[in-house]
């Protein structure tokens, strides 16, 4: 049986990640103003600072932290708690996903795609990792491993197709004859 101190812990993680969804939850219609969502993201922090003897929560707590921060556009800290959180809980796929997505937007492409590795060691047949693998080594143009991650993801989840035409990480190798030829779109 659960003690008052765990269903509270537990409380505040779930009104945190209520913040953390309502700031990001309707981008594609009704998107916030960034100066909303950072005012959401701060009430997930502040929730999550009234948790005591976090226990085994630690790496929950960071990886949420480092989800605000992204989300206040603050991706230092945001990078910060979500490394902290991986080496706590190393086997996160989720912290990986969003260490490599700060690192991507902080230009260090290198990390980002350090990241993503671990993740693959993680989850082989992830088609989000493949796929972002493939994005991030365009963006460092190491189109051999582009391609080969390309194809790895589209072989997973062919739905992925639908996102290159938009997506702009494969401008670097998006005139390439083996890419239009994996992707099946033209330039």
């Amino acid at each position: 049986m659960a003690t008052v101190n765990q269903v509270k812990r537990r409380q505040h993680i779930q009104v945190a990640e209520g913040y953390l969804e309502l700031a990001e939850m309707f981008d594609d219609r009704w998107p916030l103003t960034q100066e909303r969502r950072k005012r959401l993201a701060e009430r997930a922090i502040e929730t999550l600072a009234e948790i005591r003897n976090p226990l085994g929560l630690k790496p929950q707590i960071l990886y949420l932290k480092g989800q605000a921060h992204r989300i206040a556009g603050r991706l230092n800290l945001a990078i910060r708690n979500f490394r902290k959180s991986a080496n706590l809980d190393p086997d996160s796929l989720h912290t990986y996903l969003a260490l490599a997505w700060c690192y991507k937007r902080t230009e260090e492409l290198d990390k980002a795609i350090e990241a993503m590795i671990i993740g693959l060691r993680l989850e082989p047949d992830s088609a989000i990792v493949h796929y972002n693998l493939s994005c991030y080594s365009a963006l460092a143009n190491d189109a051999e491993r582009a391609l080969v991650h390309l194809t790895i993801a589209l072989d997973l989840n062919p739905e992925y197709s639908k996102l290159i035409p938009c997506e702009q990480d494969f401008d670097p190798i998006r005139n390439l004859p083996k890419f239009q030829e994996i992707a099946h779109v033209t330039a």
